[in-house]
């Protein structure tokens, strides 16, 4: 391959929490290639479809560069380009017409998954508005399962990936493709390596399925019925 070509060791920055370390192969200023870092302190070389993804996201003919604004009817994909004080000018001012129409409630702040300080910013710009309205992802996603956990067994329940286990359940889930973080990935494949036997329950062959001991290949909507089976087990010859 012509042209200069080197590796550079960086980190998955805002596609998730995690951090993930990278080693990315740039030629001539450009991401050719992504893997994980074997020395990352998290993920330690493991990386997601995320971070795969990572230079198409980046070098893409259609990503968004600058602000744009309508220049048609709504949904006619016609737009022209404004410059950042245009942007910021025309937000505030339908802001502002909300405002004195509707009242300060009339509008709800969202955005995606907060990674840092963010979301304490975009909190007091909403307080400073009037509106108490914040919505993001934890609201859908992390929050519930913290509250249920702490209801139902007085703290936020995670799993313990840290220590050897004899077995481990994986149950409807399939962290390889969808968790956001490295780490768990990283030390769950490192149990499998260690010898933890693997039990998957899903109704589809995932890239875990393959690799467990056993595969419990559901029927939809039977989780319920396999659960309360457990449960009857346990109790029944009192193995709690």
């Amino acid at each position: 391959m012509s042209g200069n070509i080197e590796w550079v060791r960086t980190h998955c920055s805002r596609m998730d929490h995690g951090g993930c370390s990278l080693l990315v192969r740039v030629k001539d200023n450009r991401i050719v290639k992504i893997k994980g870092d074997p020395n990352g302190f998290l993920n330690k070389g493991y990386i997601c479809p995320k971070a795969l993804a990572l230079p198409e996201r980046l070098n893409h003919p259609l990503r968004l560069k600058h602000p744009l604004k309508r220049a048609g009817n709504r949904g006619e994909g016609r737009w022209k380009r404004i410059s950042w004080p245009e942007a910021l000018n025309e937000i505030k001012d339908n802001f502002q017409k909300i405002k004195e129409r509707y009242t300060p409630k009339a509008v709800a702040f969202g955005q995606g998954m907060p990674k840092g300080l963010e979301l304490f910013a975009l909190i007091r710009l909403a307080n400073a508005f009037g509106s108490p309205n914040v919505v993001a992802v934890q609201d859908v996603c992390h929050a519930p399962r913290e509250i249920t956990g702490v209801h139902t067994c007085g703290f936020y329940p995670v799993v313990d990936f840290h220590h050897k286990s004899r077995l481990m359940v994986i149950w409807a889930s399939n962290p390889p493709s969808t968790n956001e973080e490295g780490q768990v990935c990283s030390l769950l494949f490192k149990q499998i390596r260690e010898g933890t036997e693997l039990v998957v329950i899903d109704p589809r062959r995932t890239a875990l399925a393959e690799r467990a001991k056993l595969w419990l290949q559901l029927r939809p909507g039977t989780d319920n019925a396999l659960a309360l089976a457990f449960l009857n087990v346990i109790i029944g010859e009192k193995l709690y």
